[in-house]
């Protein structure tokens, strides 16, 4: 039921039942007996208020959206049910959407959602160049970056220290396996500034050891592309002994050539991977995991979102904050 038909009902104006619906009626003098006989039609016929409509006269709609560029990504899953939760708790709904790592649907996405007057908007970007889209405010709506940064100093951004991940990731690799004769880097898009920290560290590390790497990189942060870039590589050079990834998502498309090949993972490869999930218990390998402390990172986010939109001056929390990864080892 709309607005005018309850009003219709009811034999009073839209406006009349307008401020009863937003508890606004005492203000305006409506009487005792009209706000009785509109609550009662509210009940009886169920009404709910269009709550789009109402955030937008209210100056909010209690929305946060967030950009992800992967749904197969554990840990993107796993902050966005955080999030989610945390959001519900303050009234808020999150509005959750995957780029897929593809510009234009990032954009799309972002168009999408500030249509929508979300109160603030979180991006895990694709994008190169990030601040020439999103400046700090659209349209007065905070920005957060998250995992991946904006080079716009003066932006909210939670991030992680990824190319001091990489290099104590690469170096706890070569401290289990030191006769790395046929080590592979394998990662993906590196035209992101997130993929160039990831390599720069891992590299800093090869060269003041003095060891020898083949670097690889798919087309996509995908399983699928994965798979290909890594059936590509064997074809040529033969089968690594230590492989470092820079997602689980890439790792999945490596265990499938190997299942493809062996039936099985070879127990020699030892195995350097951002990310961390249980499925790994199930192989025999080595795994070193650089995983992300999802519940201070969502912490984070909040207090940046709370912040902007609540206007607390004195909750102290910085515009960028630096997460780091911590290691875990399984399966030794």
């Amino acid at each position: 039921m709309k607005l005018d038909e309850l009003a219709k009902i009811a034999g009073v104006s839209r406006t009349t039942v307008s401020y009863v619906v937003n508890g606004k009626a005492k203000e305006y003098r409506v009487s005792d007996k009209t706000i009785q006989k509109v609550t009662a039609l509210i009940e009886q016929y169920q009404y709910k208020p269009n709550a789009i409509a109402a955030g937008l006269r209210a100056g909010k709609t209690h929305t946060i959206g967030l950009i992800i560029p992967d749904f197969e990504n554990s840990s993107y899953a796993r902050i966005a049910n955080a999030l989610e939760n945390r959001c519900r708790e303050h009234g808020y709904q999150l509005i959750i959407t995957c780029s897929n790592d593809n510009p234009a649907n990032e954009k799309d996405c972002a168009k999408n959602l500030f249509l929508r007057k979300v109160d603030a908007l979180i991006v895990s970007t694709c994008l190169a160049n990030p601040q020439d889209f999103y400046p700090q405010t659209v349209n007065k709506t905070p920005i957060v970056y998250l995992d991946r940064p904006s080079q716009d100093t003066a932006s909210l951004m939670v991030l992680s220290d990824d190319e001091q991940d990489a290099y104590h990731l690469a170096q706890r690799l070569l401290q289990s396996h030191k006769k790395m004769n046929n080590l592979l880097f394998l990662g993906a898009l590196s035209e992101l500034p997130v993929s160039q920290q990831r390599q720069a560290g891992f590299a800093r590390l090869t060269q003041e050891y003095g060891i020898n790497a083949n670097l690889v990189y798919a087309e996509q942060f995908s399983k699928e592309a994965a798979s290909q870039a890594f059936q590509t590589w064997i074809d040529q050079h033969g089968m690594p002994d230590s492989i470092f990834v820079t997602s689980l998502t890439l790792l999945r498309g490596i265990f499938l050539v190997l299942l493809n090949h062996y039936q099985s993972i070879p127990k020699s490869i030892n195995i350097a991977t951002f990310g961390n999930h249980e499925m790994l218990d199930l192989i025999p390998n080595l795994v070193i995991c650089a995983e992300q402390n999802h519940s201070k990172i969502v912490d984070t986010l909040w207090q940046l979102i709370d912040k902007k939109l609540n206007k607390k001056k004195a909750l102290q929390v910085d515009n960028i904050t630096v997460i780091p990864r911590h290691l875990l080892v399984r399966n030794i």
